[in-house]
């Protein structure tokens, strides 16, 4: 059989990490297939040789069946997804939130790309097991994200799954990555809350205003590739923080102390 050129699927691409990384992995030879929510955010992307581009609602169940059939039907089997798809809104305290709303963006954040991911699976590339997924996740794992628990749920959601994937098929190499404060326009989701925000309207509001532009871009792809070019067993399963794990160069120490323990870097009740 004709070796097939490697094909990276990112949920999202429209959304500032995920054209960044559509662009750098483009460069390196792989094609590229994205789906998107709002045109305006792929304008950038469009004609680009190598990607391709499937519209896509995550949090509306037709709207992702049918995006997995068009990208059944591009016929490019998929070695790589990511799951880059990140919605703040609705902010503000539980009770206080529109619950349709609420939950729908529960869904967006984990139940949506999940479908997506088990809509596309038949279609990966079983010449290159095992599979490899990436699940990008963020504020409230370690702690409470007060006024962001729908985000948080979902991405809470995402930690655990890539951990009962990791122990229901061997020929699937899932992590879930925190990519730590990133300056992209998610974060005008917090702006325009405002006082609903609470706290986080200040440190976004700080962040925002310093300029610059948090943790780069080539750190998550160069922390995308440390978790994949090791062994499943080492890092599968896991959740990695890119800016305070010791990855970089490396990460041989880290390696070391995640085969000597199973439950590092996973939901776990402390104490226990």
């Amino acid at each position: 059989m004709v070796n097939r050129q490697p094909t990276v699927f990112i949920a999202a691409i429209g959304s500032d990490i995920g054209r960044e990384l559509a662009f750098r992995y483009r460069d390196r030879g792989s094609r590229v297939i994205g789906t998107f929510r709002s045109p305006e955010h792929v304008e950038a992307l469009r004609g680009v040789d190598g990607i391709d581009l499937v519209s896509c609602d995550v949090a509306d169940s037709g709207s992702v069946i049918r995006a997995a059939e068009a990208i059944t039907a591009l016929d490019k089997p998929w070695n790589l997804f990511i799951g880059a798809v990140g919605r703040l809104e609705p902010i503000g305290s539980f009770f206080a939130c529109d619950f349709d709303e609420w939950s729908a963006s529960v869904t967006a954040n984990s139940l949506g790309q999940l479908r997506l991911l088990h809509a596309i699976y038949p279609h990966r590339d079983r010449e290159q097991t095992p599979s490899q997924v990436a699940f990008f996740v963020g504020g409230g794992i370690n702690g409470p994200f007060r006024h962001y628990s729908a985000y948080c749920l979902g991405k809470v959601l995402l930690v655990k799954f890539c951990e009962l994937i990791d122990d229901e098929y061997p020929d699937v190499h899932a992590v879930a990555l925190g990519t730590g404060w990133v300056n992209t326009k998610i974060h005008r989701q917090t702006l325009a809350a405002q006082g609903r925000a609470g706290d986080n309207l200040r440190r976004t509001v700080a962040f925002v205003s310093a300029g610059g532009t948090g943790t780069p871009i080539d750190d998550i792809l160069g922390c995308l590739d440390w978790c994949f070019g090791a062994e499943r067993a080492a890092t599968g399963g896991r959740n990695f923080s890119i800016v305070h794990d010791a990855w970089r160069d490396g990460g041989e120490a880290l390696l070391q102390t995640l085969a000597r323990d199973s439950r590092m870097f996973k939901l776990r009740r402390d104490g226990a």
